[in-house]
């Protein structure tokens, strides 16, 4: 006569082996109780004995973190002390349009090349040769652009029309005019 197989057997021991360890374990095992927090302590009286100093330590050293926007807050930064993100920025300065009263352009002849009769006159880095108009873009806070015309060009000097102004500007090399 034959005997039925043993894994049957073995599975269904496995089974109760682990319903038992279960059962004898679940008792065990509770839901985490925290201790109540002590009471806050009234003025005057002392709540920290562990230290031996007689003073509540729990209330005199509180540090606060106030990270609210510059006007209401004017510390520094705890992290980075040097840092100077937390100041308050400057307040923009309003410029104008348009020029404040009359301003003379600065217009710079660089350079005079060519021969008579076929000058290329260079000003504020734009070429011009005679009779030629281009708008020249002139430097500074609020940078201006202006339509200039050569009239007229030698070899170290160079006669220009501004749209906007009445009459020529003779402009010569190394001279701001």
């Amino acid at each position: 006569m034959k005997l039925p197989p043993l894994i049957p057997k073995k599975a269904t021991l496995a089974a109760v082996a682990g319903a038992l360890l279960a059962l004898a374990v679940l008792p065990g095992c509770k839901k985490a109780v925290r201790p109540a927090a002590p009471a806050p302590a009234k003025p005057g009286t002392v709540t920290n004995t562990a230290a031996g100093t007689g003073t509540n330590l729990a209330t005199e050293f509180v540090s606060v973190f106030d990270d609210s926007p510059p006007p209401g807050n004017k510390g520094r930064d705890p992290f980075n002390p040097d840092s100077t993100v937390r100041n308050p920025a400057a307040p923009p300065v309003a410029k104008a349009n348009g020029p404040a009263g009359p301003v003379e352009p600065q217009l710079k002849l660089l350079s005079v090349v060519g021969s008579p009769g076929r000058w290329l006159a260079t000003i504020n880095n734009q070429s011009f040769f005679l009779n030629e108009e281009a708008t020249v873009r002139i430097p500074g806070d609020n940078p201006v652009k202006l339509k200039v015309k050569v009239v007229g060009v030698g070899s170290n000097y160079a006669d220009v029309t501004v749209e906007g102004t009445a009459g020529t500007k003779h402009l010569t090399m190394g001279q701001k005019k």
